[in-house]
């Protein structure tokens, strides 16, 4: 781990500003994978869930954009821009002024600002306001070439992508440079040490996390690798393929072993929703 106390022994003056888009919930318990041992001790959980965009401004870069959460269309259908087929498994609830572009109003932030995007994955909460962005002529969006290859597949669909949301977007593919344990490919995004995506499969074969080198200590945005503080805690992970998405379980509790001052935001808690701070309140 002295890799990563090297960087973090040099923090750098990002601002970070959480954006809560809605909720959704689905049946089946998915935030418990049905091949870990420990599934059935939780009990069905019916609750929405919140979905999350997250805001990181660089001091010299600009803004980066970490998933879009929910479309504005939402706000008017419960299906917003899934279509009817993903809109009768996936359940929403969100309001007029929830979504990303509204909610950057509150600093002042036009879509246009937005410099990078980059995607965690592409299940359809997680790039659905994305072509809010098609405007941006200047936004480079990143994405794992394992995932975009499964977003693109003919069963897209019936695994919870929807390829309208990146269509007619040049994505960029995140080229992970080197490994830093526990994590074996790492991108350092600006290379100077302030934003890093790991790789996190297992939940989708491409998703990916973040970790932020920030004055106040180190953050983790788990994204859907833990979609609550019960996947760390129990060490199970959330649907998917189930040995990688252990092993990224693993991986992030680790990390968080050998730097307990890291703050986490995971990527679906409704029990963390009410302690977080949102736009335009923001995390140092």
């Amino acid at each position: 781990m002295s890799g990563w106390k090297e960087y973090f022994d040099n923090p750098h003056g990002l601002k970070h500003y959480v954006i809560h888009t809605g909720n959704v919930h689905m049946a089946g318990n998915i935030h418990f994978n049905r091949k870990s041992p420990g599934f059935k001790q939780f009990p069905a959980d019916k609750r929405f869930n919140p979905v999350y965009a997250h805001l990181i401004e660089h001091p010299e870069k600009g803004y980066v954009l970490m998933d879009t959460g929910l479309h504005s269309s939402f706000a008017d259908s419960s299906s917003g821009n899934i279509g009817y087929l993903l809109g009768r498994i996936i359940k929403t609830k969100s309001e007029a002024g929830m979504d990303v572009v509204s909610q950057l109003k509150k600093i002042h932030v036009s879509p246009d600002q937005i410099r990078y995007i980059v995607l965690s994955h592409l299940h359809a909460d997680h790039p659905s306001a994305l072509p809010s962005f098609r405007q941006n002529r200047s936004v480079k969006v990143y994405v794992d070439q394992d995932e975009l290859q499964a977003a693109k597949s003919m069963v897209g669909l019936f695994q919870g992508y929807v390829k309208s949301h990146i269509a007619g977007f040049d994505l960029f593919p995140i080229k992970y440079s080197f490994q830093v344990t526990p994590f074996g490919q790492v991108l350092d995004f600006f290379g100077d040490g302030s934003i890093f995506i790991v790789r996190t499969p297992g939940h989708t074969p491409g998703h990916v996390s973040a970790i932020l080198n920030m004055i106040d200590g180190p953050v983790f945005l788990t994204f859907d690798a833990a979609h609550r503080k019960a996947n760390i805690d129990e060490n199970i992970p959330p649907k998917g393929e189930y040995s990688s998405a252990l092993k990224s379980i693993e991986n992030i509790k680790t990390f968080i072993g050998a730097f307990p001052d890291t703050r986490v935001f995971y990527g679906h808690d409704p029990d963390q929703l009410k302690t977080l701070r949102f736009i335009p309140e923001f995390y140092s």
